[in-house]
């Protein structure tokens, strides 16, 4: 064996096993090579004034030299490590102490044993951090022998070697809070002027660069499996990259989640991860994320790094990793409360749009009609209009009139809806009378527009329900698909029974509804066209009214359309009862409407009402009295008897609630009152009154009524 060969054997032979980790803990203390510091320069000197010694050393051994932190008594800053005694104290985890160089085999041939200074005692004491690693010693040096060093003496350079390692520790701790301090302050400067996907982008940047990776990035949960990460802000060398989507399965990223804290793999992750998707193409070495939360406690995503080589400042970066990932949960969660305002606030506005147009139109739609009953009625009192015209203008006005009650009607109903107080009057209905109804009531609108409605009746089945609310369902969609159809169109509406449910379809070969306003047509106010423009009236309830009406009877309903011009469908699906037994055909019974010889007092302090419905009823028979008030009611009914009162409600002085109270239930009476809301229905009913009827009345129904109570009183 040669002596080259034989002497690196001699060189591997001192060193300690674990040199190169032992090493690498050294240059994490960033001391090296760094000036003379007072706090180790005490601890020498007064090593050497406690040890009565010429020389103390802090020594600190990496791969080549032993480098002296803080040296008294002697002048070389380092010396080669084949040289250092200290070289061989590393080897040993207690104190090394040689009394005479001369007799140690170790040292006898050492250069600084043999030649200047001349060294004779040496007792070096270990400096060995938590982690187990000798980094170096602090050593005693004498030119002299040393027989007598004591185990007590020993135990206080043991204490002593402790002191200097405390110093360093505290020396690395001061740098990092100023690293991190540092870190933290550039920064929070790169992005205290950003918000959002500025924000994040900017954050990435900065992280990758102050810590010196290759990668940065945020990442969400993908919900709701929370399977997958979806990055929102990317760094790759240096630069920001497109984001992407990937798996948790089999990755660091996955443990992170897991675990809900930091992960730190500072080296060989992919060794750890074999099947993680990314790290392999990205020649990742090193891997550090830590997981963000909302403020229940769920976790959103992460943050973290990676690098192709190992990890340097480890707990730098786990540090800055913790800040920032409670500041992205923070701007997360600042970004969806904007959102939030922001799209209630865009509701807001769209309602009072909404809102606004609706009023606009419902200004327009009451007006309509007042202009030909006005007009007409004008020209009528003239005597302007010929005789074979007069059938015209009245059928013009009563149209009119009815539709302006329909408009009342229908506000009347969004009314009860809104405030919870739209009840049915539930019993069984055959679903092909209402049909067959309903048609009726638009057939004279159809046959003007030369329109041909197909009643296809493929059963007659019945369900639990409101007859009338029932047939102003389909009147609804009837009436509608007229409007929509052009002249010589073609309307069909289907009654179809399964075992458990009925339906009505509609279709019509009119407009159609377009693809964006779809999802909105059964909305309140809604109208596909509310321009001045717009070629068909209406207030936009009919449809609202129609899925509330349906929904109460636990139905669905649902609207379909190819488009513009391609016509409607609507499908009404209502659920069969079956318990219903009863005859859904029963007639009606019909009562007289003579009302020969029946004394009815009329009460209303509105003249030109009180004077129809008095008009209304004497024509049929009736022998009427009229009052202007209740006041004047009560004395008439005093001097006279009556079989009947007709009184208004909202009378000055007192009103007919007050009336009936006075009255004491003596005489039958039914309300004729603009109050027409079911809870004006109820408190009439509740005062006394054995019928509500809302203004407008029709002539025809308020003499049925009349009769109809006369006949069972």
């Amino acid at each position: 064996m040669n002596e080259a060969a034989h002497q690196e054997i001699t060189l591997n032979l001192l060193r300690p096993e674990n040199d190169s980790q032992r090493v690498e803990a050294l240059y994490r203390y960033n001391i090296l090579d760094t000036p003379p510091e007072a706090a180790f320069d005490r601890i020498t000197r007064l090593a050497a004034r406690l040890f009565d010694v010429p020389i103390a050393i802090v020594s600190l051994v990496d791969e080549k030299r032993a480098w002296f932190k803080s040296c008294h008594g002697f002048n070389l800053p380092e010396v080669p490590r084949d040289d250092s005694v200290c070289n061989i104290a590393i080897l040993y985890d207690e104190i090394l102490v040689v009394p005479d160089t001369r007799h140690d085999e170790r040292l006898a041939c050492n250069p600084f044993t043999l030649a200047e200074p001349g060294l004779r005692f040496y007792a070096g004491a270990p400096l060995i951090t938590q982690d187990g690693y000798n980094l170096g010693t602090l050593c005693l040096l004498d030119m002299k022998p040393h027989d007598d060093f004591s185990e007590e003496q020993q135990a206080t350079l043991v204490d002593l070697a402790a002191t200097v390692l405390d110093e360093m520790e505290l020396r690395l701790a001061a740098q990092k809070i100023a690293q991190t301090d540092a870190a933290l302050l550039e920064i929070t400067q790169g992005v205290s002027a950003v918000t959002g996907q500025d924000f994040f982008d900017a954050l990435v940047m900065h992280f990758a660069r102050v810590l010196s990776v290759d990668y940065a990035y945020i990442g969400r949960l993908v919900e709701p499996e929370q399977k997958a990460i979806q990055t929102i802000a990317v760094c790759a060398h240096g630069e920001n990259a497109d984001n992407f989507e990937y798996s948790l399965d089999e990755t660091p990223c996955e443990k992170v989640i897991q675990n809900r804290k930091l992960c730190c793999y500072p080296r060989r992750v992919q060794a750890l991860f074999p099947n993680a998707p990314l790290l392999a193409p990205l020649n990742i070495e090193s891997y550090v994320a830590v997981p963000f939360f909302d403020s229940s406690g769920k976790p959103l995503g992460l943050l973290g790094i990676m690098h192709g080589k190992p990890l340097d400042n480890v707990q730098l970066a786990e540090s800055l990793l913790t800040i920032f990932a409670l500041r992205i949960a923070t701007e997360l969660d600042r970004i969806n409360v904007s959102e939030a305002e922001h799209a209630a606030r865009e509701q807001a506005e769209a309602a009072n749009r909404i809102k606004d147009e609706f009023l606009a139109v419902l200004s327009h739609e009451l007006r309509t009609p007042l202009s030909p009953i006005l007009g007409w009625t004008k020209l009528l009192r003239s005597g302007k209009v010929a005789p074979e015209n007069q059938d015209k203008a009245l059928a013009t006005i009563e149209r009119n009139a009815q539709l302006q009650t329909q408009l009342i009607e229908d506000l009347l109903d969004v009314s009860r809806i809104l405030r919870g107080k739209f009840t049915l009057e539930v019993q069984p209905v055959n679903l092909s009378g209402v049909i067959t109804a309903a048609i009726e009531t638009v057939r004279l609108a159809a046959e003007a527009k030369k329109i041909e409605i197909a009643a296809i009746l493929e059963a007659s089945p019945c369900v639990l329900g409101d007859a009338a609310r029932l047939q102003q369902v389909v009147w609804n969609l009837l009436s509608n698909a007229v409007k929509f159809t052009p002249e010589s169109g073609r309307i069909q509406i289907r009654l179809i029974q399964t075992e458990r449910s009925a339906t009505i379809q509609v279709t019509d070969t009119g407009k159609g509804i377009d693809a964006e306003f779809l999802p909105y047509v059964f909305d309140r106010f809604r109208q596909a066209d509310s321009a001045t423009t717009r070629r068909f009236g209406g207030l936009g309830l009919g449809l609202a009214i129609v899925r509330q009406i349906v929904e109460l009877h636990g139905g669905i309903v649902r609207a379909e359309s190819k488009g513009e011009d391609q016509g409607s469908t609507f499908t009404v699906t209502f659920p069969l009862q079956a318990t219903i037994e009863p005859d859904c055909s029963a007639p009606t019974p019909v009562h007289s409407l003579d009302l020969e010889g029946i004394r009815i007092l009329v009460v209303d302090d509105e003249p030109d009402s009180r004077d129809f419905v008095a008009y209304v009823l004497e024509s049929a028979g009736a022998q009427i009295q009229c009052a202007g008030s209740a006041i004047e009611a009560i004395k008439i009914l005093a001097q006279n008897q009556s079989d009947l009162l007709v009184s208004d409600i909202g009378m000055p002085g007192m009103d007919g609630y007050q009336l009936m109270k006075s009255l004491e239930h003596k005489i039958p009476a039914i309300a004729l009152t603009a109050y027409a809301g079911e809870i004006d229905q109820k408190r009439a009913i509740e005062s006394g009154f054995l019928q509500h009827l809302a203004k407008p009345a029709d002539p025809d129904q308020l003499v049925a009524i009349v009769a109809s109570l006369v006949s069972q009183n």
